[in-house]
């Protein structure tokens, strides 16, 4: 059984005349976490904003090839990309959280987009502590959530994702901005959150790549190198330039 959750065939994206990402083809597994590495510009970040359509705001832009989600090209005419932006979450390289109260960063989206009709208070519990932050804010509710720690800011900026009900969560980096401390605890949350969410990471950090994910995708101007189990890609990969991508030889 297939049981990729988001399919790219052919996919070349190019911001102008230049061409960003080209001929990509993978599938993403779901409620497993993929990892993107790959030198600075290679093209990850790209990627990651393509899957849920967050490029379409830089003008100038153009995809070609298919993106299928739930079997439907993302990019199709007729899709909303306000819905598929719902459905594929995402968690940035600094945490942004809104200058409101905790509560309402997590409740803005919801009622935005009416998916809190039920019981938001119930929501923004579960949001929170599915993110890990909930014994930490429970009593601060209504406080801003700029007071926040950059750690609690990532996780609530992770708990307002969580809130929209997404079926993957894409992270830029959520960690490279945090100290050891802080990282560790959203490493721990990925794995938790895997159970629930497909997961499509970028990181910049082999270590973290290696800890967290259950696939690795390689990326070098704009192609995709090699993709495959952690495992292999960081004990036996297939193609040189990524043994010396990942052991700190390459240039």
């Amino acid at each position: 059984m297939d049981s990729g959750i988001m399919k790219l065939h052919k996919v070349n994206f190019y911001y102008g005349q230049c061409r960003a990402l080209t001929n990509i083809s993978m599938k993403f597994v779901k409620n497993k976490v993929t990892a993107l590495i790959g030198p600075s510009g290679c093209g990850k970040s790209t990627l990651l904003r393509l899957l849920n359509r967050m490029n379409d705001l830089i003008s100038g832009t153009r995809v070609e090839g298919e993106i299928l989600f739930e079997d439907k090209n993302i990019y199709a005419p007729d899709i909303d990309p306000v819905e598929i932006r719902r459905k594929i979450g995402m968690v940035f390289q600094k945490p942004n959280p809104f200058p409101k109260t905790i509560y309402n960063n997590i409740s803005y989206g919801p009622k935005l987009t009416g998916l809190g009709t039920g019981n938001m208070d119930a929501l923004v519990e579960q949001s929170l502590k599915q993110a890990v932050l909930w014994d930490e804010v429970k009593d601060i509710l209504n406080k801003s959530a700029m007071n926040l720690s950059g750690g609690q800011q990532q996780r609530l900026c992770i708990a307002r994702a969580l809130a929209m009900k997404p079926d993957i969560l894409l992270m830029d980096e959520p960690t490279s901005a945090l100290d050891p401390i802080s990282t560790a605890k959203i490493e721990e949350l990925i794995e938790e959150l895997k159970k629930n969410y497909t997961i499509i990471i970028v990181t910049h950090n082999m270590q973290q790549a290696a800890r967290i994910s259950d696939e690795t995708a390689f990326f070098y101007i704009g192609n995709l190198v090699e993709y495959n189990k952690t495992d292999k890609i960081f004990t036996n990969p297939d193609i040189k330039q990524t043994e010396d991508y990942i052991t700190g030889r390459f240039g």
